[in-house]
């Protein structure tokens, strides 16, 4: 039998950024478009004040919270795209670091590699300025292309972090951070 899920408060509002991803490709004005946004990026910051908070901390919300944020901005980038207000090298560059971790992950997992993958502080980052990214691109294109950039250079810069983090787990010696 499958363990069930406890639907505690951080697991719910990490599964509110599904709806918001659904509703951000259907919402028709900029305005929506940008509160949408904005709540999806909320519920991420909310959901983990309260679980570390009031200790609501489980195994689920940790593999829950990054899928609902990667399906989120990967929904919306995508979107972006189709409409146009985005290029393709664009969107590379944005999921830049999640297209490394994911390959990476894999491959480490085909080799048997037991290897916990935590979310890290540059990582974290890197989320805020993906989204920070889409509310420019969205909302005040004219600011679009610095945050695009400064994203790039917070995924460079996580992508070395999680490769020098991963080596010392690799090795034993990990260090917190």
């Amino acid at each position: 039998m499958m363990p069930v899920m406890k639907l505690n408060a951080p697991n719910a509002l990490s599964l509110a950024r599904l709806p918001l991803a659904v509703a951000f490709i259907f919402a028709e004005s900029t305005l929506l478009r940008g509160v949408v946004i904005i709540t999806a990026g909320l519920t991420d910051f909310i959901d983990g004040w309260i679980a570390r908070h009031f200790r609501q901390r489980s195994r689920a919300g940790e593999l829950l919270d990054p899928v609902t944020d990667k399906l989120f901005v990967f929904t919306v980038l995508i979107t972006l795209l189709v409409r146009g207000h985005l290029l393709w090298w664009e969107l590379f560059l944005l999921l830049l670091r999640d297209l490394y971790n994911t390959l990476v992950f894999t491959a480490l997992k085909l080799r048997r590699v037991d290897l916990q993958f935590k979310a890290r502080m540059s990582g974290k980052v890197v989320t805020v300025l993906q989204i920070a990214t889409i509310f420019a691109i969205t909302v005040v294109p004219a600011v679009a292309r610095v945050t695009l950039l400064v994203a790039v250079a917070a995924s460079i810069y996580a992508i070395v972090d999680y490769t020098r983090y991963g080596l010392r787990c690799l090795r034993g010696t990990p260090r917190p951070g």
